[in-house]
């Protein structure tokens, strides 16, 4: 493509012209679609700049110290969203922005290893996809929680979580985990999955009843869009000595999860967007992009523990749906196999923020849409000092997914791509399309609350319209390529690839 605004740097790197000077560095070689209506509503976020600039000339007093956008990475799965493009990082000195962690707090990945063989799964996948249908759709989640448990959930993460509900407590799914020791699990878990934060103010319905043990209709919901759980088999070994550091192995079935914190998560972060955008200075005209900042220090310290609080009891649940979200699905397994080993490889966000340190200077760094990937060097106070973070990152439904290891490059702010990313807008997708879309459902299982195989549902036209419609939108031709995406992250040194998987059953909400 051509953009006035986009000069080609090398094979892998635009540089994004801007007219506040921003060091801004689109990742994406030639073969990578590149929307322009991506690249205006990028645009459009980097006024951001000018904002800070008016509030601190209106109030000098307002900014600890003079407030920047240091620096802006857009990983190749870079696609239009709603006011900051999905796939954007941004680090930022003297303020952070709420908006630009993505209205699903700690939407992230988990990926699980086992000890099946695809040999021995596939023969049995139609009776597989009885059980998960039953449990994620068919009333057969069962999660049973106290007040007092969900509280701790919220307030401090799985450690609060596994510390509420000790191994007597082995009711409905968490036999499962507690035999495949999770909580031992806790540092392959991005900051051991355990945030801290003050006591909810507005999610009472959801903490449930005091004196009795409750099911919620939430945790452990998949969501809709692109989030899954799919069970994959290891297709090809790439790099073999991280491959066996992480017990990698070829032929073998791993179980992927891809969510994030669901209607509890929207709403928390809606508390915290709210906040800040209440808090701006009523002299100054509100910011043309629709984009507010939360100013660093003293001043606006309350506020901060405000927001601070509710993104993290969404970020907390997040990590905690996606644990049982995996175990839901290790459980129907071990219903079909007999007992299975089925130990984390990692799980992290790609819609959070982090407190860091590049240029120099104390940053902020949030990622809507992309992997933090760093480097062996930047990870030595985990148990990935010798290999880089893992990588997780999923093609479009269908599609082949990778795991890699991040390399820790600076000028991508240490992050790398959370999947294909969107080449179609969900309207579109659903249009058109309709011999490779059928092609597809031929060839691929996909598991969701409406069972295709029966014959009374197949009689029944509107239900099944109406659900083809939302895969639609998901399907493989509304994404990029996921081949010149993984090129991308390996040439430009963003992340090494270690393993390609192959989806084997989808599970979609």
């Amino acid at each position: 493509m051509t953009d006035n605004r986009l000069t080609r740097i090398d094979q892998q790197r635009w540089r994004i012209v801007n007219r506040f000077g921003i060091d801004a560095t689109l990742f994406a070689v030639p073969e990578v679609p590149i929307e322009s209506a991506a690249i205006e509503e990028l645009s459009t976020m980097l006024e951001v700049q000018q904002t800070v600039e008016l509030m601190a000339k209106a109030d000098p007093d307002m900014f600890e110290t003079p407030p920047e956008v240091l620096q802006v990475a857009i990983t190749p799965d870079f696609h239009k969203a709603r006011g900051i493009p999905v796939g954007t990082v941004i680090a930022t000195k003297g303020f952070s922005i709420p908006q630009a962690i993505g209205n699903d707090v700690n939407c992230g990945m988990r990926l699980h290893l086992t000890n099946l063989s695809a040999d021995e799964l596939i023969p049995r996948i139609d009776s597989l996809e009885t059980r998960f249908r039953h449990s994620y759709f068919e009333g057969g989640r069962d999660i049973p929680m106290n007040r007092a448990q969900r509280l701790a959930l919220l307030t401090q993460g799985l450690e609060g979580l596994f510390n509420a509900v000790p191994r007597s407590f082995d009711l409905g799914l968490w036999r499962t985990v507690h035999q495949q020791n999770f909580a031992d699990q806790l540092d392959r878990v991005d900051r051991r999955g355990s945030l801290r934060a003050g006591t909810p103010t507005a999610l009472d319905n959801w903490l449930g009843p005091s004196d009795r043990i409750s099911r919620d209709s939430q945790i452990g919901s998949i969501g809709g869009g692109n989030h899954f759980v799919e069970i994959q088999r290891v297709e090809r070994i790439i790099d073999g000595s991280i491959a066996h550091a992480w017990g990698l192995k070829a032929n073998a079935i791993v179980v992927m999860v891809h969510s994030g914190s669901l209607s509890l998560g929207h709403a928390s972060g809606g508390l915290g967007r709210d906040a800040v955008r209440a808090a701006y200075p009523s002299g100054l005209n509100h910011p043309s992009n629709g984009i507010f900042v939360l100013p660093d220090g003293p001043r606006y310290a309350k506020l901060a523990s405000k927001v601070h609080d509710a993104l993290t009891h969404a970020a907390n649940f997040a990590f905690a749906n996606r644990l049982l979200l995996a175990t839901m699905a290790i459980q129907n397994l071990e219903k079909e196999f007999g007992s299975v080993q089925a130990p984390l490889l990692y799980d992290a966000p790609h819609n959070y923020w982090w407190r860091d340190e590049t240029k120099g200077a104390r940053v902020t760094v949030h990622r809507k849409g992309a992997c933090p990937a760093r480097s062996y060097d930047q990870m030595t106070e985990s148990i990935f000092k010798y290999t880089g973070e893992p990588v997780l990152v999923p093609g479009s439904m269908g599609a082949s997914s990778f795991i890699l290891a991040g390399k820790g490059l600076s000028d991508s702010l240490m992050s790398a791509s959370h999947g294909a990313g969107r080449v179609l807008p969900r309207g579109e997708a659903m249009r058109g399309h309709d011999q490779e879309f059928e092609e597809f459902m031929k060839r691929f299982r996909v598991v969701t609350p409406v069972d295709f195989r029966r014959v009374d549902i197949r009689s029944r036209k509107d239900i099944l319209q109406k659900k083809l419609e939302e895969i639609r939108q998901e399907a493989p031709y509304a994404y990029k390529g996921i081949g010149p995406v993984i090129e991308t992250l390996s040439g430009a040194g963003m992340a090494k690839t270690v393993a390609e998987l192959v989806p084997l059953m989808t599970v979609k909400g």
